[in-house]
């Protein structure tokens, strides 16, 4: 994987900053999407630690325009990226009677829009190289109805179909797609709901539901997404892989 290309969205802390630095850690060199500059550069002086170059896109995904220039930036930057990983996510805990649109809105765009038009556009560099991985990082919560989460987990439903679908149009040009479903992982988007007092009820459901009694770290996401970015999965295509501590199969 040394001298492989690997662009990651929502790079600039949490999942993203993670996969970031296990990727390089591997030898390979990153390009990193997300709006937040300052933790952008953060991620960039981390990632160069391992001796790795760290291109810095600076954007908003949640605005289609956003999304194109960033494409078009990564292309400019490099058409040999080898993997793509679609990590940046929104999630509002809002009951759906109370959901305003604009914040349904918000959350697909980001979610599963930014997934569709990023993608289509990076795979056409995959496509000439004839390989290539799409790594998706979607939820538990596509399985499950969770209270507060409904616009979440649909978004996160429609990108588990998505990469079905990728799986089954770009496999044939061997590149491979596939998903990542965690529980809830300990980013500062997941304490930002799971550490709220008011949900100590659901936290103590949700671990008693797990046998391995914890949620997850931003490092087991990246251990997967680095075997999903590998050739060790080249016959891995269109899973979406539930990360979650056997909580699927506890009755």
């Amino acid at each position: 994987m040394k001298n492989n290309h690997a662009l990651i969205t929502g790079g600039s802390r949490g999942l993203g900053r993670a996969i970031a630095l296990k990727f390089a850690s591997e030898g390979m060199d990153i390009g990193i999407i997300g709006r937040d500059r300052s933790g952008l550069e953060e991620t960039k002086l981390l990632v160069e630690k391992h001796g790795q170059q760290c291109h810095i896109i600076q954007a908003d995904l949640s605005l289609m325009d956003e999304v194109q220039r960033a494409s078009e930036e990564a292309l400019a930057i490099s058409d040999t990226w080898s993997v793509l990983v679609n990590n940046a996510g929104v999630a509002k805990q809002q009951s759906l009677r109370e959901m305003p649109l604009a914040d349904w809105e918000l959350i697909h765009n980001v979610n599963i829009k930014a997934v569709f038009l990023l993608s289509r556009n990076i795979v056409e560099c995959m496509i000439a190289q004839k390989r290539g991985k799409v790594v998706n990082i979607s939820s538990l919560g596509a399985f499950f109805g969770t209270h507060g989460l409904g616009a979440y987990g649909a978004s996160k439903a429609a990108l588990n179909q998505l990469t079905r679908t990728m799986a089954v149009e770009w496999g044939p040009h061997n590149i491979q797609v596939n998903a990542i479903c965690p529980t809830v992982v300990m980013t500062d988007m997941g304490k930002s709901i799971w550490e709220k007092p008011e949900n100590d009820g659901m936290r103590k459901t949700f671990l008693d539901r797990i046998p391995a009694g914890k949620f997850g770290e931003p490092e087991d996401v990246a251990e997967l997404a680095w075997f999903m970015a590998s050739p060790a999965s080249n016959y891995l295509n269109g899973v979406s892989i539930p990360l979650d501590g056997g909580k699927t199969v506890k009755p």
